[in-house]
């Protein structure tokens, strides 16, 4: 058996204007483009190596390896075969509780194998086949903002990064759950595209990804932070509209967090709310204000667990000892 081991380590990012809905499943297309932060503080790395069956180990602990071993498979029928692998992930991120820990993981699993097998292939590349095990993960091979185009077929779905900028935006997470959500993203999104006002949000999210991205050329950071937090609160709201079983991802915490948000705003604050698939709550920020943005969410939730988080790297290999 090969002992060869490849190594590679990917952040998770948060979506500033959000990917909600699918336009043909099999191949993971979104139904708009999305635009997003890779965060410093959270990220994933994945080592693998030759084993006898495909497995995974999440943190120390033997995971259902369902998933994995189709993506796996899809990588051997498209790109090239390879023998079973043991996965071995180390989550520095929440799993399930809606803070793309999927997106790192699979960005960081897809340049792993990539690097195992010794495919020569481009971020573009990798990116595309990430996509495949996870929509988010396409945009973890970048630094700062990135962009994933939606597409209209597999080669034309991808992300890519944003010109560089020092703009100094950050994001105070508010973790009030590390447990595995309920309704899982795959499903809350299927249930969302019932709402009526779907076909609506769709658009509106077309017009706020150009203007997202004039707003960080601008290094506008109120613009950006008035931008993602109604993208983030009507893609919530379709949830609650949906025909499908209806549902939130908001628990009383959240709506509290959320109001602590526009009551920091009215005096004066940068703060700006978003949300991903669970009741997490980003405030998006200024570095020069986190600290004290961090403080008073401290000060008026004493058992909030709260961290900064900052602008981070693309994907990174890891060489073995």
């Amino acid at each position: 058996m090969n002992d060869k081991t490849a190594t590679a380590k990917a952040h998770t990012n948060i979506a500033l204007i959000k990917y909600w809905g699918k336009k043909d499943r099999e191949l993971n297309l979104p139904t708009t483009s999305s635009l997003s932060l890779t965060l410093n503080e959270f990220y994933t790395i994945t080592a693998v190596t030759e084993g006898k069956e495909d497995t995974l180990l999440i943190n120390n602990m033997m995971q259902d390896p369902k998933r994995i071993h189709q993506f796996l498979d899809f990588l051997r029928q498209n790109v090239g075969d390879f023998p079973p692998l043991t996965v071995i992930s180390r989550n520095m991120v929440p799993t399930s509780a809606g803070l793309a820990s999927s997106a790192s993981s699979f960005a960081a699993l897809t340049a792993a194998v990539a690097k195992y097998n010794d495919w020569d292939l481009s971020e573009k590349e990798l990116s595309r086949l990430a996509r495949r095990g996870s929509g988010s993960a396409t945009r973890s091979f970048f630094p700062g903002f990135a962009v994933w185009h939606e597409g209209t077929d597999d080669e034309s779905s991808f992300a890519e990064a944003l010109p560089a900028t020092d703009l100094p935006i950050a994001l105070v997470v508010c973790e009030i759950a590390g447990t595995v959500k309920k309704v899982s993203s795959s499903d809350g999104m299927m249930r969302a595209m019932t709402s009526p006002n779907y076909a609506a949000w769709v658009e509106e999210s077309k017009q706020q990804f150009e203007e997202m991205q004039a707003a960080i050329a601008a290094k506008d950071l109120a613009k950006i932070g008035e931008l993602a937090e109604k993208n983030a609160l009507d893609m919530h709201a379709l949830n609650l509209t949906a025909t499908d079983r209806r549902f939130t991802y908001f628990n009383q915490m959240t709506q509290d967090i959320l109001a602590k948000v526009k009551e920091l705003r009215q005096a004066g604050f940068l703060a700006y709310a978003t949300l991903d698939a669970g009741p997490n709550v980003k405030i998006i920020t200024s570095q020069d204000q986190a600290e004290t943005i961090q403080a008073k969410l401290k000060e008026a939730f004493p058992k909030l667990r709260l961290e900064i988080a900052t602008p981070g790297p693309g994907f990174s290999y890891i060489k073995e000892d």
